[in-house]
């Protein structure tokens, strides 16, 4: 994807990533010069984006290098951080590192090499906890439970800070269960594996009613780029949902109908320490424009379908690999 010599730099770090992937492709279509920044490698990045990927994460050589060689970014998206509650509960240092640590690599870099540059951050809604019932407002009460979400909370802190003390024009986006083509991770991965494994009788953990807001991939990245400050610096938090609650009974069944056959689904009826009962976005804040775009029943079909087309057809030593 060619790219016009015009095109301003800008920066998306986790680029290699499930959401940095869909984000830098938007970006490119929108005309930007996307630079990326990830852990590792990301073949295929220059060819769908025209843009240049950093590796070995995000430090101030990797940003350092990216600015001396396409100049300052016109806007950043920070999307690194850990990947999962469950990884940061059997190692929280690891994941402070990867959340608070490189937010606040990124943050200093640009007070001293880009103080104007906007930023969105990535947050999660893990912040609020496990204690809500109906849709979470934006200033709802935070009491998060896992190391995942206490860094994600330190993340937002460190945004706000910046924006006081420096004038960094900071957005934050608490996003909630994010699903789409390419996610290797949770619910949908999961339960695609048993199925393509041959599994009829699914048996899953918890009650079945759990509540979830499933947002896909494609209306996220479109919400990311929106709502990115301009103008005055300010800190706003956004909440990043849909708004548009489902049980994961509901869900695995879609999940189980797309996939079609004779298969029974059940729920343990032991849930994880922590995991929350309700987690629905209140999305009253979120400019306009920014409706629901993919219908979930056509979300889950096209995740089904891409995981067919795409995940049973790699060699033996890829298939079922979770993303790092």
């Amino acid at each position: 994807m060619a790219q016009s010599k015009e095109a301003k730099p800008v920066w998306v770090t986790g680029a290699g990533g499930f959401i940095g992937r869909h984000l830098a492709r938007f970006l490119a279509q929108e005309g930007c010069h996307v630079i990326g920044f990830g852990r590792k490698e990301a073949p295929g990045f220059a060819m769908a984006t025209g843009g240049t990927f950093f590796s070995g994460g995000v430090t101030v050589e990797t940003m350092d290098a990216a600015l001396t060689a396409h100049g300052r970014p016109a806007a950043v998206y920070h999307l690194a951080g850990g990947a999962t509650v469950g990884q940061s509960i059997a190692d929280p240092l690891k994941d402070f590192e990867q959340s608070v640590v490189s937010a606040a690599c990124v943050l200093d870099f640009l007070r001293r090499r880009a103080p104007d540059a906007p930023v969105v951050l990535a947050s999660s809604a893990a912040v609020y906890g496990g204690g809500h019932v109906g849709s979470i407002r934006v200033d709802a009460a935070l009491d998060p439970y896992s190391p995942y979400g206490y860094h994600k909370r330190m993340v937002e802190e460190l945004g706000r800070s910046y924006c006081a003390a420096y004038g960094q024009p900071i957005s934050v986006a608490r996003l909630f269960s994010v699903y789409g083509e390419g996610l290797r991770k949770q619910l949908l991965w999961d339960l695609c594996g048993r199925l393509a494994a041959g599994e009829t009788d699914i048996v899953l953990g918890g009650m079945g009613t759990e509540m979830r807001d499933w947002h896909h991939v494609s209306d996220v990245v479109r919400l990311i780029h929106r709502i990115l400050p301009v103008g005055e610096p300010r800190f706003t938090i956004y909440n990043g949902g849909a708004g548009a609650p489902a049980s994961v009974s509901t869900i695995s069944s879609m999940v189980l109908d797309a996939w079609e056959g004779n298969h029974r689904l059940s729920f343990s009826g032991e849930s994880r320490r922590g995991d929350p009962v309700n987690l629905i976005s209140d999305p009253s804040g979120v400019p306009e424009g920014l409706q629901l775009q993919v219908p979930l029943c056509e979300g889950i079909a096209g995740y089904v379908d891409w995981y067919r087309a795409e995940v049973l057809t790699e060699p033996a030593g890829r298939l079922r690999r979770s993303a790092p």
